[in-house]
């Protein structure tokens, strides 16, 4: 049965983080299928990733006999640095190109997305090496540890979108900051060895990391372009055929009652035709409103 329990003890923290922060983009939610297109490619970066470690002995990096210095510029320009640009790439060469990427809150999105398909795969890995008693340790921390590192490049992302010039260095800070950070939690991992207190440092820096996510979620929705957008989809009247608002309660060509009409929806932004119970547009992915929202 290891076959079925490793895989989901490795990816059901993944699923759980990636339901929990796609849930905070409040005002205009990425389509589905290109959150879990882009968690898909997060586990895919893991192969160059992995590949490099095998060519350099990544692990040598951590030796505790080695000179602090070199273990730091070692540890922050070849595990932290290496493993959060495979992950920006991703969303830099994907999801950012797309006409979805539409607010800053995609940044952190789509961040989350990608590293945790890379966490996830590496979590699985892990797991198989190690045992399925590593996951006591990876999953409160480490796996969301990836969301928090990767979610200050992808705020800078999100953020440089709609800077213009001034954006590249925005994003540059933000990539640098997410390789300290990533690097940071590393060596307190490996200084635990020696003293024991560097654990805490590392178990307090995740709720930290979070609430700070949490707060950068909540600027991007006051930020948000769509913040005062709803979009009431229309329907054609069964009666004479116009296109109305699905909130009119009577046409307003013919005065036929809507009450009862279970019609194809438009949807207002880009004119797809949608099911009839759909809650968002299968084409743009805006949330359709039905009421005061």
């Amino acid at each position: 049965m290891d076959w079925l329990i490793f895989p989901s003890l490795a990816f059901a923290p993944g699923a759980f983080w990636l339901w929990f922060f796609a849930r905070k983009d409040r005002y205009r939610p990425e389509p589905k299928k290109l959150i879990a297109l882009t968690f898909a490619l997060g586990m895919v970066s893991t192969v160059p990733v992995g590949i490099l470690h095998l060519t350099y002995d990544v692990d040598s990096i951590f030796d505790p006999h080695m000179q602090l210095s070199t273990m730091l510029l070692r540890t922050i320009f070849i595990a932290a640095t290496v493993e959060e640009l495979a992950k920006f790439l991703v969303v830099r060469l994907g999801a950012y190109r797309t006409l979805h990427f539409d607010e800053p809150s995609d940044g952190l999105v789509y961040a989350a997305a990608a590293s945790l398909g890379f966490a996830s795969l590496e979590n699985l890995i892990y797991t198989i090496d190690y045992g399925p008693e590593v996951m006591i340790f990876r999953a409160p921390l480490s796996t969301v540890g990836h969301v928090i590192w990767s979610g200050l490049w992808g705020y800078a992302l999100g953020r440089s979108k709609f800077m213009g010039f001034m954006g590249a260095f925005v994003l540059a800070a933000g990539i640098i900051a997410a390789s300290l950070a990533h690097a940071f939690f590393n060596l307190s991992l490996v200084a635990s060895e020696v003293a024991p207190i560097a654990v805490v440092v590392a178990l307090v820096s995740v709720p930290i990391g979070i609430w700070w996510l949490l707060r950068r979620f909540e600027w991007a929705n006051s930020v948000s372009p769509f913040r005062f957008r709803r979009n009431y989809p229309q329907i054609n009247c069964l009666a004479c055929g116009n296109s109305i608002s699905v909130i009119s309660n009577y046409c307003r060509f013919c005065g036929q009652s809507t009450d009862g009409m279970d019609c194809e929806l438009v949807c207002s932004q880009c004119k797809t035709v949608n099911r009839s119970d759909a809650g968002y547009c299968t084409r743009c992915g805006d949330r359709f409103v039905f009421g005061d929202a």
